[in-house]
């Protein structure tokens, strides 16, 4: 049978298949882009939820939590300002004490050398389970660039029991890792505001968590925050304009 044709002179038979394999270097392109940041996983998916508290409590004071996804618009002063990330509190699972493995958090830094889909990674947080202790990172705080087009990208990751934890380079990213992205509007994610951004994590498919309108921000008797009565891995990142002074209110008391 004769091909037909179309508009551009091409015979319709070979329209179709340029066209197909385009389409499909267009699919492997996109494909590549946001590999770093696919939600998919094999095994475990490391991070649970997102709970969020407007500011920090004062000494005899606590804020109680609400879910991160309640938050309802992103704070644009980010995009000239760059953010401050602060760890201010971090605990591990009294069901996970002392148990190899653990969990690490990476940020990804956009850098003009390197295309989207290839941050620079800065692995700020980790806890891993010891023998004698279980380690956990100390508190730090770093700035970061909240570009318009997307917000401050971390990495959540499982190390699995075999995992190499003392070496400075990262290891490749894992199937068993989450994406996040504290979102100016642009991405899905929590929206970036100001705040206390507490991460629940899941070592194990077996972990769970209660309402985060049941848990509350609390001060640690050795410094910085804790979760009150929380039974899961977590972080609690304070979220600040980087170039904002001390700006504190006051919670209300129990």
């Amino acid at each position: 049978m004769k091909a037909t044709a179309v508009s551009n002179g091409i015979p319709r038979r070979e329209f179709l298949r340029i066209s197909s394999v385009a389409a499909l270097g267009v699919a492997v392109a996109a494909m590549s882009e946001r590999s770093l940041f696919a939600a998919e996983s094999s095994g475990i998916v490391p991070l649970m939820d997102i709970g969020y508290a407007p500011f920090l409590p004062l000494p005899g004071y606590s804020v109680p939590l609400a879910a991160a996804s309640s938050i309802l618009s992103p704070d644009p002063h980010f995009i000239g300002s760059g953010a401050k990330v602060s760890v201010v509190g971090a605990g591990r699972a009294a069901s996970h004490k002392n148990a190899p493995g653990g969990i690490a958090v990476d940020a990804l830094f956009p850098v003009s050398h390197r295309g989207p889909d290839d941050p620079s990674r800065y692995r700020f947080f980790s806890v891993a389970g010891r023998p004698d202790t279980d380690a956990i990172s100390g508190q730090l705080s770093f700035v970061i660039q909240a570009p318009a087009t997307s917000g401050i990208s971390l990495l959540v990751r499982r190390m699995r029991p075999t995992s190499e934890t003392s070496t400075a380079t990262p290891p490749p990213i894992e199937t068993e890792s989450s994406p996040l992205t504290l979102s100016l509007g642009n991405v899905a994610g929590p929206k970036l505001n100001r705040g206390l951004y507490a991460l629940a994590f899941r070592e194990e498919n077996g972990d769970s968590m209660t309402n985060w309108g049941r848990m509350a921000l609390a001060p640690a008797e050795s410094g910085g925050f804790i979760i009150s009565g929380a039974t899961f891995t977590y972080l609690l990142l304070n979220v600040d304009y980087a170039d904002a002074g001390s700006d504190r209110r006051r919670a209300s008391r129990h």
